[in-house]
């Protein structure tokens, strides 16, 4: 489907998986946000941004790049505004830094969100790669109107199935006897990035890159400014259970220093930096476990 809106809408791959399927995937995170404000367990948003954004920057990146041996990186924007994205993922780690995340710290990250798509779609006539591998096959608005309700479609499944993760992830920390805090981090941040997962490995199979890229970097910048910046204004995010945090937030900032030196050091992603990614996410979870 993305590819022909790409087509039809005559802008780059990268940039179309940025601003339209990076809206549908991180729907889960975006729902498990506003839910979690409106009940007062908003740190459980926090850990699920922080969760989500390490599963995105080393195990998907790394599954995708490993399955398709190798992950081209042919956007323009992947390598000249990575440093970009690596700063506003830090945003929120900065705010929180006083244990909470006040509305106020809500509306800048929005006015930063802002900020980034208008920087992006100033820059899009500038990519000179376009959509490659499809078949000019749009031929009016009846066949788009019929893309956009698939997609449509498909974005309420996953609200519907991120509803009730909270009160799910609560149960669990009950039953097992550990953090919510924790069970935010891991359960819920990959049961919420399961969308990113699947269309990061579809993408990889299909040859398309460029999706592939846009959407990881897109939920990213999405997570940590639009839907930390909903939820703060909602109910502002106080920091509990210190410990559980602090780890998520280290071994994010080096994620994201690794993923930014491997997109920007050469034109693809390889096999053995795949590996080195997925084996960082599997030493963060034992790291939480260990110090929780």
């Amino acid at each position: 489907m993305l590819t022909k809106l790409s087509h039809f809408f005559k802008v780059t791959e990268f940039v179309l998986a940025f601003i339209l399927m990076t809206f549908a995937t991180t729907l889960p995170e975006l729902v498990v946000g506003i839910t979690a404000g409106v009940k007062n367990m908003s740190m459980v948003s926090l850990g699920n941004i922080i969760g989500s954004n390490l599963v995105n920057l080393t195990l998907i990146l790394g599954l995708v790049a490993v399955i398709s041996k190798g992950l081209k990186v042919e956007s323009k924007v992947a390598k000249k505004d990575a440093w970009i994205v690596f700063f506003i993922a830090l945003l929120p780690l900065f705010f929180i830094l006083d244990k909470e995340l006040s509305r106020i710290e809500g509306f800048v990250l929005l006015l930063v969100f802002g900020w980034h798509i208008w920087y992006l779609l100033k820059q899009k006539d500038s990519f000179k790669h376009r959509v490659h591998h499809i078949v000019h096959d749009i031929n009016g608005l009846e066949k788009l109107a019929k893309t956009i309700s698939y997609f449509i479609l498909a974005a309420i499944v996953l609200i519907l199935s991120a509803w009730g993760l909270i009160e799910v992830a609560r149960l669990i920390a009950l039953e097992l006897y550990i953090p919510i805090a924790l069970v935010s981090l891991i359960l819920v941040a990959v049961g919420t990035s399961l969308p990113e997962i699947v269309f990061g490995i579809k993408a990889a199979i299909l040859k398309h890159e460029g999706m592939c890229l846009g959407n990881l970097i897109g939920s990213i910048v999405v997570n940590s400014t639009f839907i930390l910046g909903i939820t703060a204004i909602i109910n502002p995010i106080r920091l509990e259970n210190t410990s559980v945090f602090l780890i998520g937030a280290i071994f994010m900032i080096v994620a994201v220093l690794l993923a930014n030196i491997f997109l920007s050091s050469g034109r693809k992603i390889s096999v053995k930096e795949g590996w080195i990614l997925i084996g960082f996410y599997i030493l963060f979870l034992v790291a939480e476990f260990i110090f929780r």
